[in-house]
């Protein structure tokens, strides 16, 4: 009876494990300090067609009830032309839209840039036949935080 319950329990622990999803967000490391990093996104994401809405400090709002999160922002940016035929398709996806972007320091304090992938958010809200745009959104996501790097 042990070797059955074993046996079950390893089974169930690999069907749990091949069938995980894929993380649906994109988290970096960076070896440059968060003001750097703050300074490279906010300059990719200027080069670029792209409106920067907000930045939401996490860091500061956490501070500012006595708790400590270290450096958090979320920047939160986007094209209308490229994100409305996404709300054309799914008006849901507002919800997720503009995009985001997320410069934080870890609990090592390395600083870390994290977004959602695009692909993913639109599968969540089943917008279909957009894979052009969604492939260029990918690519300018990846570009814009590889230039945010360094």
């Amino acid at each position: 009876m042990k070797h059955l319950l074993i046996a079950s329990a390893l089974i169930l622990s690999a069907c749990a494990t091949s069938t995980a999803p894929e993380p649906d967000h994109k988290s970096i490391s960076v070896s440059d300090s968060f003001v750097a990093t703050e300074a490279r996104l906010r300059a990719a994401i200027g080069a670029r067609d792209l409106t920067l809405f907000s930045v939401i400090d996490h860091g500061t709002g956490a501070t500012s009830v006595g708790r400590d999160i270290g450096q958090s922002k979320l920047f939160v940016f986007g094209n209308p032309e490229g994100g409305t035929p996404l709300l054309q398709a799914s008006p849901e996806m507002g919800l997720d839209l503009p995009l985001k972007m997320l410069i934080f320091t870890d609990r090592s304090g390395k600083t870390r840039i994290s977004y959602t992938d695009i692909k993913s958010l639109a599968a969540r809200h089943d917008i279909e036949d957009q894979d052009e745009r969604l492939k260029a959104i990918a690519r300018m996501l990846r570009d814009v935080a590889k230039e945010a790097k360094g």
